[in-house]
């Protein structure tokens, strides 16, 4: 059983949504989301549920709003 994790890098986002590192940008930018970077790692990270709103929202994109999309990141 895999085990869940709590942060996902963008690198990592980018292969679970299907797309690349500038439109997982502007979906964090456009939902508002937090990113995360963490002591001697060079990377940003977004949490787990975050990655799913992402998901949610190229797959669905009329569930934006829903989702808390920021209508001034359009």
């Amino acid at each position: 059983m895999e085990e869940r994790k709590e942060f996902y890098s963008i690198e990592e986002v980018e292969k679970i949504v299907g797309r690349n590192r500038g439109t997982v940008y502007n979906r964090i930018k456009l939902l508002g989301i937090e990113t995360h970077k963490f002591p001697m790692d060079r990377r940003t990270y977004i949490a787990a549920d975050d990655v799913e709103k992402i998901k949610t929202v190229i797959e669905k994109p009329w569930m934006a709003k829903e989702l808390g999309a920021n209508e001034d990141a359009a």
